[in-house]
């Protein structure tokens, strides 16, 4: 599941979550779905954040061998 998919979830888990007449055990089956979601979200981004770090690492390495000149 995507990102955008998770973070769309999250929202309709916490939408539910606002019904004053949820059962008790509703209510926790879906505090745990959303958890899980944040904790999936959170993993999304920071595999991103991993990934963005390497591009930037690579970049400043080209940057510095070519003299960080331009053509």
């Amino acid at each position: 599941m995507k990102l955008e998919e998770k973070l769309k979830a999250l929202e309709e888990t916490a939408d539910k979550l606002d019904d004053k007449d949820l059962a008790l055990d509703d209510a926790v089956r879906l505090y745990e779905e959303g958890v899980k979601l944040i904790r999936e979200c959170m993993d999304s981004l920071n595999e991103s954040k991993g990934r963005i770090e390497v591009i930037r690492g690579e970049l400043n390495d080209m940057l510095k061998n070519d003299g960080g000149g331009a053509d």
